[in-house]
């Protein structure tokens, strides 16, 4: 089985801004963007989004381009930051962004979720979704979820889910044995 695990492309959101479920707008270049992303993506048989409008909106012109469905999860979302979604990170007291960041595995931000219970969602909609089928598969969502995606691909622990980053608009090819 191929994967191929995808960030939407450039947002709009002024640097240093934390968002993970925000649903936040497109770079102004968004249509450029989403061609060019669309050209280094192979025909696909599955078409997986995030139901985040930025990954939508690339989903849906992959899944129109390859003659498909294309099914969302919101499962894909990225990681909740609950009351500091949408404030700036040098805003958020450093004594209470300083044990979460030392900590994300077990701790959240206020009314967020950690990276323990999104490794959890992440993994069940990857056990129920596309482990199961064959085929060429692409994946349209956000940094944290495509780590973890990749990590359950490639057999890897939770531990090593940063080792790796993914760039706006950027394409990676993984392989699974089916």
């Amino acid at each position: 089985m191929e994967i191929f695990l995808i960030r939407h492309t450039q947002t709009a959101v002024i640097r240093g801004t934390c968002y993970g479920r925000s649903d936040v707008p497109l770079a102004a270049t968004a249509q450029k963007d989403i061609a060019t992303t669309l050209a280094n993506i192979p025909t696909c048989d599955f078409v997986h989004s995030s139901t985040s409008s930025r990954c939508e909106l690339l989903g849906r012109a992959l899944a129109l381009r390859d003659g498909v469905e294309l099914a969302t999860s919101p499962a894909l979302l990225e990681l909740d930051f609950g009351d500091w979604e949408g404030k700036q990170w040098i805003d958020i007291p450093r004594e209470h962004s300083d044990p979460w960041a030392a900590d994300t595995w077990e701790r959240s931000p206020p009314n967020g979720e950690n990276e323990r219970a999104m490794w959890q969602r992440v993994h069940h909609w990857f056990n129920a979704e596309l482990q199961p089928r064959s085929g060429r598969h692409a994946v349209i969502a956000h940094g944290g979820s495509l780590r973890i995606l990749r990590c359950l691909i490639l057999g890897l622990s939770a531990a090593e889910r940063w080792e790796w980053q993914i760039a706006s608009g950027e394409v990676v090819r993984v392989s699974m044995a089916s």
